[in-house]
């Protein structure tokens, strides 16, 4: 897997600029593995000397699809630490060998999943300039990184070792204070860092991590075909979820709204709502409820996983993207998507959805966890002036290209401060 490609393209001063991922959009389709990935291919489409390197379970080695100037980091998640995000020796030196035969300058870590937050601090001490994207609070919520309480799934405003004990009553404070120490030490070499929501730069910097190394940048999404404004049918209502349909992206709650939206039958005669995703960390009973009522309610389908080649085309089958997630997200890249095919999105209102859609301009918002509410909007949404005025609002999202420039920007910044904190020979 670790083959020189022999790249020879322009690098504008920066050096060759690595994009980590935790896994590869081969294999999943996750919004950080997306926006890694388009960040590589947006570099690479203006000219600079680029790779993109992807955490790979060894037993997937051969499910991975590689292009040029891509590798795979062969990693087994038995032997990571979910707690301290620590790594096997091997698997760090793994990283930095890789990174310093491929004579990078620059790593850009959109994870520390499987290579853990160690290692940022051992490819900095190898002398590689690191910048590290977050896309969600891993560094600071030990729950999935979701910060999101337990058992009571309420939101979390700003963890401690207090109070994440009480969510992890197995852990002591001691514990996560020593988490958090190992945390806040590793990412203390980074030169860099990025957020694609001001939400989250936010909720970082207010757990103690610098504000002059932190640079909004939203994620791009790839161009495609233009995507008509007009509805398909004037008399039926389509809305579509897209995404992972794990235990935080409120499917559940789009369930439940779809339960009141049942009682009235005219209302519901005019409305189609599809599901497109795949399943994950779903217990057996979530699956059987869905599948019963997907059978029920005669408005609501599942139409199974989908590329993400085709997500534009699948969105602008709809009216309206519903968004339903439970956490705080950051800056998802279905928003994004949903802008691109010229699609209003109806999402709850917290976080980073809050922020990348507008109420009542760019798409409409409803309470956390509450399917009435839900149902509320979506039966408001079914109007043709309410469409008509927020998809005229609609911005156009960032291409990777956009993206790539922002981020190039940053990489030479730090590369010029470290040339010149460099000691004179």
């Amino acid at each position: 897997m670790f083959t020189d490609s022999g790249s020879n393209r322009s690098n504008d001063g920066l050096g060759r600029i690595a994009i980590y991922s935790h896994t590869h959009p081969s294999l999943t389709s996750g919004g950080a593995e997306i926006a890694a990935y388009a960040l590589f291919r947006g570099l690479r489409t203006l000219g600079h000397d680029a790779i993109f390197v992807a955490a790979c379970e060894e037993a997937r080695l051969d499910q991975i699809s590689l292009g040029a100037d891509e590798f795979a980091l062969p990693v087994r998640s038995e032997f990571y630490d979910h707690f301290y995000h620590i790594a096997p020796p091997d698997v760090r030196m793994s990283l930095v060998l890789l990174l310093q035969a491929q004579n990078v300058s620059v790593l850009n870590a959109h994870h520390f999943l499987h290579i853990g937050v160690g290692a940022l601090a051992d490819v900095a001490a190898a002398g590689i300039r690191v910048a590290f994207t977050y896309h969600e609070y891993l560094a600071v919520c030990h729950n999935h990184g979701q910060l999101v309480t337990r058992p009571s799934q309420m939101l979390c405003a700003g963890p401690s070792p207090t109070k994440c004990q009480k969510c992890y009553p197995d852990h002591s404070r001691q514990q996560f204070a020593i988490r958090q120490q190992h945390v806040a030490g590793a990412l203390d070499t980074v030169a860099a860092f990025i957020s694609p929501s001001r939400f989250l730069a936010d909720r970082m910097i207010e757990q103690g991590f610098s504000t002059e190394r932190f640079t909004v940048i939203e994620n791009g999404v790839a161009t495609g075909a233009a995507m008509p404004d007009r509805r398909h049918q004037r008399d039926i209502w389509r809305f579509g979820y897209f995404g992972q349909i794990n235990p935080f992206k409120g499917v559940d709650v789009l369930l439940d709204a779809c339960a009141i939206l049942a009682r009235d039958p005219s209302l519901a005669s005019r409305l189609r709502i599809a599901v497109h995703g795949t399943f994950v960390g779903q217990p057996h009973a979530f699956v059987e409820r869905f599948q019963a009522a997907v059978e029920e309610y005669a408005f609501l389908s599942y139409l199974g996983p989908y590329d993400n080649g085709s997500v534009t085309s699948l969105m602008a089958d709809c009216d309206y993207v519903v968004m339903p997630s439970t956490w705080w997200e950051n800056s998802p890249v279905v928003i994004q998507e949903a802008y691109r095919a010229r699609r209003p999105v109806i999402c709850t209102g917290i976080g980073g959805m809050a922020e990348k859609v507008v109420d009542g301009e760019t798409g409409l918002h409803f309470a956390r966890n509450d399917p009435a509410d839900l149902a509320d909007r979506i039966a408001f949404a079914a109007d043709e002036a309410l469409h008509s005025r927020l998809q005229a609002a609609l911005p156009q999202p960032l291409t990777p290209i956009d993206m790539a420039e922002r981020y190039a920007a940053v990489f030479r910044e730090v590369t010029n401060t470290a040339v010149a904190a460099a000691p004179a020979h």
